[in-house]
This record gives C-alpha cells, sequence and structure tokens, in this order.
C-alpha cells in the first residue's frame, strides 16, 4: 500500500509540475520572447500553436491530477464515509483541502473558458484581422475586438497560473500541515 501512495504522490507531483510549469513557461519565456520577435502574423500563429499543444497537455495534467489526487487523500485514511461528515471538514485537514477543492472547481472553470470560449473567440477575431475581414465592426471595431479577446484570454491565464499556485502551496499545507 505504501509503493502504491509513494508512486501516486510521485506522479501528481509530475504532474503539477507539469501544469504549473507549462503556465510559467508561456507567461515568462514564450510571450515576453514573441514580443520582442517578428511581425504579429508569425506571432500569433506561434502562441497559437503553442497554446493549443499545451491545452492538450494542460489537460491530460489536470486530468492526472484529480485522479492521483483522489487516491492520495483515500491512502491517507480518508473514506467516502468522512467527506459527509461535519467533523472532517472542520479539522485542519479537511479545512485546507476544501479551500483547495474550491480553487480546482475555480482553475477548472477557468480553464473551460479560456480553452472553449474565450481563446477560439480571441483567435478567430486576429484571424479575421489577418485576412482583411472587418464585417459590420469595420477594421477598427474589429481589431479592438480582438485586441479586447486577447488582452482578456492573457489576463484569465494570469489568473488560472495565480490560483494555480495557491492549489500546489495549499498541497503542501496537506502533507507537512498548516502554518
Amino acid at each position: 500500500m505504501r509503493t502504491l501512495y509513494l508512486m501516486s504522490v510521485w506522479l501528481h507531483i509530475v504532474a503539477a509540475a507539469l501544469w504549473v510549469g507549462g503556465m510559467l513557461f508561456l507567461v515568462l519565456v514564450l510571450l515576453p520572447a514573441v514580443r520582442r520577435g517578428e511581425g504579429p502574423e508569425r506571432t500569433a500563429a506561434l502562441v497559437q500553436k503553442v497554446g493549443r499543444r499545451y491545452r492538450d497537455v494542460g489537460w491530460g495534467a489536470l486530468g492526472v491530477l484529480a485522479v492521483t489526487g483522489t487516491v492520495n487523500v483515500a491512502l491517507r485514511g480518508v473514506g467516502w464515509a468522512d467527506l459527509w461528515e461535519g467533523a472532517f471538514w472542520s479539522g485542519a485537514f479537511g479545512r485546507v483541502l476544501a479551500v483547495k477543492l474550491v480553487l480546482v472547481g475555480i482553475t477548472l472553470a477557468l480553464s473551460l473558458i479560456h480553452d472553449l470560449v474565450v481563446g477560439p473567440r480571441a483567435t478567430a477575431a486576429w484571424q479575421g484581422l489577418r485576412q482583411g475581414e472587418g464585417g459590420a465592426e469595420g477594421a477598427g471595431g474589429a481589431r479592438a475586438r480582438a485586441l479586447r479577446l486577447r488582452r482578456l484570454a492573457a489576463w484569465m491565464g494570469r489568473l488560472n497560473l495565480l490560483v494555480a499556485l495557491a492549489i500546489v502551496a495549499l498541497g503542501v499545507m496537506l502533507v507537512r500541515g498548516a502554518p
């Protein structure tokens, strides 16, 4: 049982490193580098390709985190019955776990909205600009909309990173104790 627990914790840490590390790479390395790089068309294409690839990797990591997180809690002795008792949630471990689960829900919602709504709309708006489509908005309105959507996607990504870092801190508190 101990070997299973250690393997699950190891996999959980690797998935968290992949998930958070990928976001840190995007924010701290890729985006600053492309802002100083070539023309906007090549920059947008690169960010789109990297973003799509990371989206698949990130969702895979989140899936692994959900499974290994559940396994880790169970192997630490928390049963399904415990989750329905107020005494569990009023203890230090339960309170930290509750906050962590709320933040996980927030990051899942942010990720879904970013990946399925805002990101595709920002990409479509940017591609429409590149192809000279102004539609009913005209070129100025289309450019403003594309910029708004890109900024919203960027801020959602940054917020998701901050939430992810808080989740990691809470994970540390679960195994090492709250301060």
